[in-house]
């Protein structure tokens, strides 16, 4: 069954939505977490006293910069979290909104115990990049540098109330960005109909947020200037993260970690580059998803399906392996580190080494 508790709120004036959403959740004494450059940008000292402002965000946010932005919390007694900004401001304030909710403020506490939220805190997120979704999950990410590793927080106590949607926010973004971005929506799209659970509501969401994308990506690239080419890609990725809100991700995220944590590949384009072999893997299983999607799309088969995926990076980035600089000889080491769990688990078709390994050297 589908469940998402989150109130998605389009605007096109994001500060009278945020104004209104603190009102409604009886928000006082809110702690603002978001970057420098979005803090400059947005104007965020015109609206907040820039002592409830934490702005120490890594673009993976690491053990080390979560622990940081939870001792900065208890400078104060906030009663809401308000995140603006990407995927690690976001994954940031869940780590914050963890420590508070339980009364425990030790980063590395927070992974071992499973613990009620005695105190669940309000929070409204305000995407400011088109891909990570986090404004709709319940899932924050945190990097340890020192195991290279990655952790996951989860509590549903970790739903945002409110998601407030501005395509204006995501104006700033670069082509490159913007496009890495886009091509994390299009995964988690994929990740949720190639998925053990994936329910009606989670494809029709996910197919949906892939015709968003793949309709559209050129004009994006001609016009990213464009607002509402912008609230069109952060709806679309609104809509991926509604799906997999509920699915979770699968084999492409899994192999994507140590590709991000050992070699630098922005996430969006780790969990992105194996999705056409796993498509070619999962075919069969998702014949069904696929033939509506080929409809949708006004195309005939997976062979085009394919050409407009790879056309979205094409002469903007680097979109195999070895243009970063992985070498042949670590694929076995990097095929041992992407059995993630509670992600690999989730692949619709069991997945075995030689299966990973394939897919590696397919976008070597």
């Amino acid at each position: 069954m589908y469940h998402n508790p989150v109130k998605v709120i389009e605007t096109d004036d994001w500060r009278t939505a945020l104004t209104k959403s603190i009102s409604k959740l009886n928000i006082n004494n809110p702690l603002i977490i978001a970057s420098s450059g979005n803090i400059k940008r947005n104007g965020l000292l015109n609206i907040f006293d820039e002592r409830i402002i934490f702005n120490d965000i890594e673009n993976n946010p690491t053990f080390e910069s979560c622990q940081c932005a939870i001792d900065f919390s208890r400078n104060s007694n906030y009663d809401g979290v308000i995140a603006l900004g990407g995927g690690s401001v976001m994954d940031t304030a869940k780590t914050v909104m963890t420590a508070i909710g339980i009364g425990i403020y030790k980063l590395e506490e927070l992974f071992t115990i499973e613990a009620p939220f005695p105190h669940r805190i309000p929070a409204i997120f305000i995407p400011t990049t088109h891909g990570t979704a986090s404004e709709v999950t319940m899932w924050g990410t945190i990097w340890n540098m020192t195991e290279k590793r990655k952790y996951s927080i989860a509590y549903p106590e970790l739903y945002p109330d409110v998601a407030i949607l501005d395509g204006s926010l995501t104006l700033s973004l670069s082509l490159e960005l913007s496009i890495t971005t886009v091509l994390d929506a299009l995964s988690h799209c994929f990740e949720a109909i190639w998925n053990k659970n994936a329910n009606q509501k989670s494809t029709d969401f996910a197919i949906e947020a892939i015709c968003i994308i793949l309709q559209n990506v050129e004009l994006l690239k001609k016009n990213p200037h464009d607002i509402e080419i912008r609230n069109k890609f952060l709806k679309a990725s609104n809509l991926a993260g509604l799906a997999f809100s509920n699915t979770k991700t699968a084999a492409a995220h899994s192999m994507s970690y140590p590709l991000t944590i050992s070699y630098g590949i922005p996430h969006g384009i780790a969990c992105s580059m194996p999705i056409i072999p796993l498509l070619r893997i999962n075919e069969r299983a998702i014949k069904t998803q696929l033939d509506i999607l080929f409809n949708k799309l006004g195309i005939d088969n997976l062979a085009e399906l394919e050409k407009l995926i790879l056309d979205i990076p094409n002469n903007i980035i680097d979109f195999t392996l070895k243009d970063w600089g992985v070498s042949k000889e670590h694929l076995d080491n990097i095929v041992e580190r992407s059995f993630t769990k509670s992600r690999m688990a989730n692949n619709i078709i069991d997945l075995n080494s030689d299966d990973i390994l394939w897919v590696f050297k397919e976008i070597y």
